[in-house]
């Protein structure tokens, strides 16, 4: 189970991600072989017990298309779509922090949320 950060970061030491701390938070990079260079945000959130895989996008999507991400967030049995403050889209994906014991288990859930990003990505790149 993961507890706290440090835990949290052995494991993505393990995924031999390249990360760095930051106010409370581990930042990795992901090179996606189609889309670059992708940011993934951990955090152990304490109150709630719960594991957070954020990918923030520099993607702001357009009015016609938040009705298909408010449906697929609630078809979605993984990863969400969320808006920022700045309204670009971030993938969050939040499980209970007891149901990550290791690295494989930790590989799958951004992996999920990868496949998250990688759908919105294609879309913009349909539209340009």
């Amino acid at each position: 189970m993961v507890s706290d950060l440090s835990e949290l970061e052995s494991m993505i030491r393990a995924l031999g991600l390249t990360y760095r701390r930051m106010e409370g938070m581990l930042v990795a990079e992901y090179e996606d072989p189609k889309h670059g260079r992708l940011g993934i945000v951990f955090s152990v959130e304490q109150d709630t017990k719960t594991l957070r895989i954020a990918i923030p996008l520099d993607v702001e999507p357009y009015q016609e298309a938040l009705g298909s991400i408010l449906r697929e967030n609630f078809t979605s049995t993984t990863y969400k779509y969320a808006l920022d403050y700045d309204g670009f889209l971030t993938v969050v994906y939040d499980v209970p922090a007891e149901c990550v014991d290791n690295a494989l288990q930790l590989r799958e859930l951004v992996l999920y949320a990868l496949d998250g990003a990688r759908r919105i990505l294609s879309r913009v790149e349909e539209k340009e």
